[in-house]
């Protein structure tokens, strides 16, 4: 996801690095992902784990600040992908670009997804 646009901005970078330790992978690991080509996506079935995955890559792409039509259609493609409901994504991204540069209220913003989840 950090990719799509082209470059990984430092944020993005930073933002990968805390995931990554926050997953128990070490620096060396993190870096070796990044710079890795292969492409794999894993699908969770518990619908608390896919909204988890989700909620990394919202904050992915908005780290940097900017929210371009690339990571949009990333963030919607993979939101499909997890087997969310297209309604739920283009809200998502909507209430993302509408907060860029704020702090994104986690709480509410689970609420608004509530709502479209089984």
């Amino acid at each position: 996801m950090s990719k799509v646009d082209g470059k990984i901005h430092e944020n993005e970078f930073v933002y990968l690095l805390k995931l990554g330790l926050s997953l128990k992978l070490y620096e060396e690991k993190v870096r070796e992902i990044i710079n890795s080509e292969e492409k794999f996506l894993f699908i969770p079935k518990s619908e608390q784990d896919r909204v988890t995955i989700l909620y990394y890559l919202i904050f992915l792409i908005e780290v940097d600040g900017v929210v371009d039509k690339n990571e949009e259609d990333m963030l919607h493609h993979f939101g499909l992908k997890l087997g969310f409901n297209p309604l739920l994504i283009a809200n998502v991204i909507d209430i993302v670009k509408s907060q860029i540069g704020e702090k994104i209220a986690t709480d509410a913003f689970l609420n608004d997804i509530k709502k479209y989840l089984n």
